[in-house]
């Protein structure tokens, strides 16, 4: 245990009187230290919690020192204040006992005849005393968490035993998105969950403290695997003291223990589900093997089922992009894995509710606005690069926080069930390219092409729109007939002309909504 000045002045064999600032007394705050000094103001040298002894040398012609000189030490948290009588003063000045009353701070003389030494010894040996308790409570409340853990007692459990460890506190594990994962108090006031997750700092990446109505809050990010998995607060009286923070370091890092065996278990799971994904994109599995891999993952290979292919926004990482797709869609019904910059998602039943439902969930737990697409429901395990593919091209279409069918996308989306992922882009450069690459004019040929198709290949209604004249049509038509080396006046190019430019038409409008 530490000293206070209460505890200091008790000293016997010290023989020291309070003289003034008696009503500071009461204060908790601990002396960390003793410091001795003769300077007229020593506090930058101070860094709070020490006492300062002294014979008022610096100060003993000077009030106005004096005062400022207590009000110094107040200011920076000194606990408690020691003046040597019979060297220079043979009191201490009514200057310092005034303001050592008015702010409360405990002034005690020390007699002539006890060196500041025999002080400054007794204070050590109590630090060093309390420095080794709590090491030793550390080590035993170390031990106890170790058991709880390899007992399979798990996280509820570690933080029983760090609340009777600490005693007038009240422990809350929230996991990443507010849930509570466990609770244990040994105060006879606690916080409600909700409103102590309610003013949080969201995934916090580092240990903050803050104060809530009349109560300290501590929390601690607790992380597993390189990810912060969950959030401990602390909720206490008084703010925790150097042993007790120490006690709560070695509860942070039980929890964390606790929480990797499950964390380990769904990092597999999405790396198992990552590599069945991959090889059916690249057509490394058969369908037989994706059979036996969607089984395995607790699956029916011959229910249907839809992909949603899910993107995070900026600083949410996949493993918490999967987690929230985890905790709303149920583990045991679909199967979550990253697959480049997305995660995408084998859902079955094939439930158009789950992607809504996961755009909800990560909105009301402060993980941001997700973007999803959702594929075609597919009753065969062999389309399920195609439905991969279909999903990452409703995403590309996905405003932050919406969700997009690629039934809905029209040729885009035929194109993505059809093709490689760049098929729709392939196909616009093939036939579109020679106009796109041109600096000058291309606009121009290309407003010809969409106002010809859309009259339906007559020249006289499509320059009418264009405000041209037929033989300026008939000019560029010609020049994109050069330039790409397909007519448009021939029937069998005007299908692919059409879908040429419907394509690139989504395409300029997808750009535009970007940020």
């Amino acid at each position: 245990m530490s000293v206070t000045a209460r505890q200091l002045l008790a000293a016997a064999d010290l023989g020291l009187e309070l003289v003034a600032g008696a009503s500071g007394l009461g204060r908790t705050d601990p002396i960390r230290w003793a410091h001795i000094s003769e300077i007229p103001d020593p506090t930058p040298w101070l860094e709070g919690g020490e006492l300062l002894l002294t014979t008022g040398l610096g100060v003993k012609d000077d009030a106005d020192l004096q005062r400022r000189l207590i009000a110094g030490l107040d200011g920076v948290g000194c606990p408690a204040v020691g003046f040597g009588v019979g060297i220079w003063l043979d009191a201490v000045p009514q200057a310092m006992l005034d303001e050592a009353d008015r702010r409360g701070l405990p002034l005690f003389t020390v007699p002539y005849e006890v060196p500041f030494i025999a002080v400054t010894r007794y204070v050590a040996r109590r630090v060093f005393e309390a420095h080794d308790l709590g090491l030793r409570r550390a080590l035993d409340l170390h031990r106890r968490m170790l058991a709880a853990v390899t007992s399979g007692g798990g996280s509820d459990e570690v933080l029983a035993v760090t609340a009777r460890a600490i005693g007038g506190i009240d422990l809350t594990l929230f996991d990443a998105f507010g849930h509570v994962l466990a609770r244990r108090s040994d105060s006879a006031a606690t916080v409600d969950p909700t409103r102590l997750w309610a003013v949080l700092p969201p995934r916090p990446r580092a240990r903050v403290r803050f104060v809530l109505g009349d109560r300290i809050v501590t929390a601690a990010p607790v992380r597993a695997a390189d990810e912060v998995e969950a959030v401990l607060a602390v909720v206490s009286r008084a703010e925790p003291d150097d042993s007790q923070m120490l006690l709560l370091e070695q509860a942070v890092s039980a929890v964390a223990v606790a929480l990797s065996r499950g964390v380990s278990a769904r990092a597999q799971r999405r790396a198992t589900v990552a590599a069945m994904l991959d090889d059916a994109r690249t057509g490394r599995a058969g369908t037989n093997q994706l059979a036996d891999r969607l089984t395995g993952l607790g699956l029916d290979p011959t229910a249907p089922y839809h992909v949603l292919a899910v993107a995070g926004p900026s600083g949410a990482s996949p493993a918490m992009v999967c987690r929230a797709v985890e905790d709303v869609a149920g583990g045991d019904r679909i199967a979550a894995g990253p697959v480049e910059d997305l995660v995408h998602v084998v859902v079955q039943p094939a439930d158009a509710r789950v992607g809504h439902a996961v755009i909800a969930a990560a909105r009301d737990r402060m993980l941001g606005a997700l973007r999803v697409g959702r594929s075609n429901v597919r009753d065969d395990i062999g389309a399920l690069a195609t439905a991969q593919r279909e999903a990452a091209a409703a995403v590309a279409h996905a405003d932050e926080g919406t969700e997009v069918d690629v039934a809905t996308l029209g040729v885009a989306g035929f194109l993505a069930g059809t093709g490689p992922p760049d098929a729709a882009d392939a196909f616009v450069e093939r036939m579109l390219g020679p106009l796109l690459d041109r600096d000058d004019g291309s606009a121009a040929l290309l407003a010809g092409l969409r106002a010809y198709l859309a009259h339906g290949c007559r020249p006289g209604p499509a320059a009418t729109q264009l405000r041209i004249h037929r033989h300026t049509l008939a000019y560029r038509l010609d020049r994109i007939g050069a330039l790409t080396g397909r007519d448009p006046r021939d029937g069998t190019h005007l299908v692919a002309y059409g879908v040429a430019l419907e394509l690139l038409g989504q395409a300029d409008r997808r750009d535009v909504s970007d940020p």
